[in-house]
């Protein structure tokens, strides 16, 4: 499913809570030659300057404990902040009915990257967000750089969730650890 807008229709501030500088656009995303494009384009819808494309799989994909993957080519640019991640699916950005403020629901982010090629390198990182609403909130993340240019090619990411821990994996690659986390 598409997610249109800047978070607002959810009961969030704009911006999706983060101050996210885009507008999300369904036409900013399409499939060529069988590969998902999303694209980052410099235009004004409102008061933003810039549309992208955000997907989820609401109701077709939730999991606990488990191991999701997905080879993904990274774009490279100043500005860009390209993420795989997961919220909980029984939140919709809500708490007891009621809009909330982010983590309490809790996120797991597989991979994110920002800047690469520019002031980010080639640096990836994931990332567990959890306990109390904002700013009562916690985040425990591991920084990993690859030895090869994510920008040049597609690489799996993958996360592995058991009762204990949660892993993540760069081509196939053990990077990082967690096995400590609670959430509101």
């Amino acid at each position: 499913f598409f997610a249109t807008g800047d978070g607002t229709e959810k009961g969030l501030p704009g911006g999706w809570g983060n101050n996210e500088l885009q507008y999300y656009l369904p036409d900013n995303a399409m499939i060529v030659n069988g590969v998902l494009e999303i694209t980052a384009r410099r235009e004004t819808v409102g008061d933003l300057g810039y549309t992208s494309a955000r997907i989820n799989t609401e109701d077709r994909f939730a999991f606990q404990y488990g191991r999701i993957e997905a080879s993904i080519k990274m774009p490279s640019g100043q500005g860009l902040w390209p993420a795989f991640w997961m919220l909980s699916q029984d939140s919709d950005y809500l708490c007891g009915g009621d809009p909330c403020i982010w983590a309490a629901v809790g996120e797991i982010d597989i991979v994110e990257a920002v800047n690469l090629d520019g002031t980010g390198g080639n640096e990836i990182f994931g990332t567990l967000h959890y306990g109390g609403e904002f700013p009562a909130n916690e985040s425990t993340e591991t920084r990993y750089t690859p030895s090869v240019d994510i920008t040049e090619d597609f690489h799996t990411y993958a996360l592995e969730w058991d009762e204990f821990e949660i892993r993540w994996y760069f081509d196939g690659q053990l990077y990082a650890v967690q096995n400590s986390w609670d959430s509101a």
